[in-house]
């Protein structure tokens, strides 16, 4: 009980009880989109939320009632949990401390999470898991972002580069720039909700973005990103946005939501907290481009490959080369994605110049070195992204050799040359990252030999979300 009275508990679906008659009395009956849809992912009918606020609504009405007909207290007064050496309370102030509804009767297990005992760039969710209850933030608002302004753009980036800045000290975040394109352009084949969460002074303090999928073999999946500004975490506020996300995830229909968080940071307790499991771990790794030496770089970038010649472009794909180019795109198909629920994608001519497309709206840059066999098949290909405001760290997009040409070093080859061609054309670019799953062992051992280092882990995690 005296947990409950401070509106503490271990339990999540009790948890939900106690947020939803706290907001309703704190707020006098006024009771958010957002925080509807949290009690119901716990597991709240709509019947026991109506029973919550009813037992609000009584506890209200006799408060008042014995207040105005000067009701004399006749039984012991009670000292509030919270105030340990303070003086015997009179009822009206232990009513005004201790207003929490009685729990509806409590129902099977929460359908919105699946419990099980299985082991989310910057990482995907950042925020604090180590407190046991959930406590609802007293004076925070989450507001969905329909078509993100420039004042919300600053105010994701604000939290995004805090949580960056405290839990990946040395990772560069996105620049202004980037979140701004991040947040009003459109993605490849997939759609784009979001939620800002802001304090009582309207300071950022948190925000969470989904994608949804829409591409055939992915309709049943959606990404969460989530981050909590330091200064505001073990409030309550990341649950409530996953709370919201797993609720538009069950609207859409999406029986996957994954997440990225960082190898052992405070992101991925709260996903095991909250039924994710741990479905693959990534290695990020990094090349500075100022300690590779210019003869072996040549020596690998120049190696004859008989029967293959090397090509490159910026931005979209030659049309002479688009069809070949997709065919070696679906080559990705059979990357390694642990446990993942990620399904499959199609790359045709046409999805490859959307993906150009989609990269040049947001002020990127996209090369490609490919190389091509004497047949005119694409045999394999290597992918990299200048982004826009952060010219100096390359990202790594996809390198991919075809099945079929396999065990001739086309994968060395490609990224030797493309290194090459960096330097040349880029001289701003300093390094270039990467990331690759524990078991591709191949193209690990690929980055290693061309002088990539790993510096850090992150781990996706999957919530298999149950049908609406």
């Amino acid at each position: 009980m005296p947990p409950a009275r401070r509106g503490e508990t271990d339990d999540p679906w009790a948890a939900a009880v106690l947020d939803l008659a706290a907001v309703m009395v704190r707020d006098r009956g006024t009771v958010a989109d957002e925080q509807l849809a949290a009690a119901r992912c716990a597991g709240l009918s709509d019947g026991q939320i109506v029973e919550v606020i009813a037992h609000v609504a009584l506890n209200v009405f006799t408060d008042c009632l014995a207040t105005a007909a000067r009701v004399d207290i006749d039984w012991p007064l009670v000292r509030h949990t919270d105030r340990k050496n303070a003086n015997a309370m009179t009822r009206s102030e232990l009513d005004r401390l201790n207003r929490v509804a009685p729990a509806p009767s409590k129902p099977p297990p929460p359908r919105c999470f699946d419990r099980r005992e299985h082991a989310l760039t910057p990482s995907r969710i950042t925020t604090d898991p180590t407190t046991k209850a959930i406590t609802l933030p007293t004076s925070v608002q989450v507001s969905p972002l329909q078509r993100a302004s420039v004042a919300e753009a600053a105010a994701w980036h604000q939290v995004v580069a805090a949580s960056t800045a405290h839990d990946l000290p040395g990772v560069p975040p996105p620049a202004p720039g980037q979140i701004h394109a991040q947040l009003t352009q459109p993605a490849l084949d997939s759609r784009r909700l979001a939620w800002l969460a802001t304090g009582a002074d309207g300071v950022p303090v948190a925000v969470a973005g989904l994608r949804v999928f829409t591409s055939p073999g992915q309709h049943h999946l959606a990404e969460l990103e989530l981050h909590v500004a330091p200064a505001h975490r073990r409030l309550g506020t990341g649950s409530l946005l996953l709370s919201a996300a797993v609720a538009a995830c069950r609207t859409e229909n999406r029986r996957s939501l994954i997440a990225t968080a960082a190898a052992d940071g405070p992101g991925e307790a709260f996903s095991a907290r909250w039924g994710f499991r741990r479905a693959l771990t990534l290695n990020h790794l990094t090349l500075r481009l100022d300690e590779m030496g210019q003869a072996d770089l040549l020596q690998t970038a120049d190696a004859e490959h008989p029967g293959y010649r090397l090509t490159g472009w910026t931005g979209a794909v030659p049309d002479g080369l688009a069809d070949a180019f997709a065919t070696a795109k679906n080559a990705m198909n059979d990357m390694p994605v642990g446990d993942l629920d990620y399904g499959s994608v199609a790359w045709d001519a046409d999805r490859v110049r959307a993906m150009a497309t989609v990269v040049a709206d947001r002020g990127d840059t996209l090369l490609t070195v490919a190389a091509v066999h004497d047949d005119g098949t694409m045999a394999g290909y290597t992918e990299i992204v200048l982004p826009h405001g952060a010219p100096s760290r390359a990202q790594q997009y996809d390198t991919a050799v075809v099945p079929e040409h396999r065990g001739h070093g086309l994968g060395l080859w490609v990224k030797a040359a493309m290194v090459r061609r960096l330097r040349a054309e880029h001289p701003g670019v300093v390094e270039i990252e990467t990331d690759n799953a524990d078991d591709n062992v191949h193209m690990l051992a690929v980055n290693h030999r061309l002088g990539f280092r790993s510096y850090r882990r992150t781990r996706e995690f999957q919530l298999d979300v149950p049908a609406a």
